[in-house]
């Protein structure tokens, strides 16, 4: 039986539709080996609805705003002590995605496929080479994951793309359960989705895991929303507590390599305006703002544009325990 493509989609700009577009039209050269399903939070077009075996149009997509409930991501800079924010998003897409892999996945077995591979739109594949061999490597192991290694992070399961067998798969990735979903994101540390997915589909310690490089060979581009289609959005962009100095920091950090470079500036209370230049790709910036405790207010503006308004008279409690750099130096 061929191997089913589950294509997860939010196509909400005319460039992201056509990402889609192309990367379904690039699949029916290898439609003797795969079958296509797209599952989308908005609308699919008639001409790609035609191109796939399934089309799933799921009209919810639940975006999960509270602190609670948004990841935390990290970043070393300097590799000293780990800054932690929430505030590198406006809100967690976990609930949203994670609907549509499960809803796609749940079809897939009940249509009998025995291989699964999980696909994000925003991709561009020359080069087929990995889908093929993941789907001998599926004979051995569970599963099949990529880790992108970034310097000054932790090595993370990168979310674009896995593979995996549906007989073995974790009941949690098979059946819809979204009151279930939220309490494991409300009660984790981390609160990453990738962790999280990471630690599902080894749920069997069958996992094969390879390096993210192998998928870019042969002019492969995985994760364009993180770059030159994601309108420019920066996401280390944020203020934090640091919880050793007991100071306002602000740290920069324009991360993926695809960027252009970025103008930040930051105004402090409404009386003082910090400009921080241009930041090129690759880099970061940290400083000091002032003691915490006299913060009352930041505005924080990305390439003319205002990104954020901070209140810390209103929240500075929650947000030393929502974005923070770490008290202990790395030993």
């Amino acid at each position: 039986m061929k191997d089913i493509v589950i294509i997860t989609a939010f196509c909400d700009t005319k460039e992201k539709e056509d990402v889609l577009r192309k990367l379904v039209y690039d699949f029916e050269s290898h439609s003797s080996f795969f079958d296509v399903m797209v599952v989308s939070h908005l609308p699919i077009p008639y001409d790609i609805v035609q191109k796939v075996s399934f089309a799933l149009y799921d009209k919810k997509n639940e975006l999960l705003y509270d602190t609670e409930y948004r990841s935390t991501p990290w970043f070393n800079p300097g590799d000293e002590r780990a800054i932690l924010s929430c505030y590198t998003g406006n809100f967690n897409t976990h609930l949203a995605i994670w609907r549509m892999i499960i809803l796609g996945n749940s079809i897939a077995k009940n249509c009998r496929y025995k291989k699964a591979h999980h696909i994000e739109y925003d991709v561009n594949i020359k080069n087929f080479k990995e889908l093929y061999e993941n789907s001998l490597i599926l004979n051995d192991f569970d599963s099949v994951s990529y880790t992108k290694y970034v310097e000054t992070v932790d090595p993370i399961l990168f979310g674009t793309y896995q593979a995996y067998r549906l007989d073995t798969l974790h009941s949690e990735l098979l059946i819809l359960d979204e009151d279930r979903i939220k309490l494991h994101i409300k009660n984790s540390e981390h609160k990453s989705p990738e962790k999280m997915l990471f630690d599902l589909l080894n749920h069997t310690k069958k996992m094969k895991i390879k390096d993210k490089k192998l998928l870019d060979e042969g002019g492969n581009q995985f994760g364009m929303s993180h770059n030159k289609i994601s309108n420019g959005n920066t996401a280390w962009c944020v203020p934090f507590f640091d919880k050793l100095t007991k100071k306002l920091g602000f740290v920069i950090w324009n991360v993926e390599e695809a960027n252009q470079d970025i103008e930040v500036q930051v105004i402090y209370n409404d009386k003082k305006i910090f400009n921080f230049g241009t930041i090129p790709p690759k880099h970061w910036r940290l400083v000091d703002l002032d003691d915490f405790i006299n913060a009352k207010k930041l505005v924080v503006i990305l390439n003319n544009k205002i990104r954020n308004i901070f209140d810390f008279t209103n929240e500075n409690n929650n947000f030393k325990n929502v974005s923070y750099r770490q008290e202990f130096i790395k030993s």
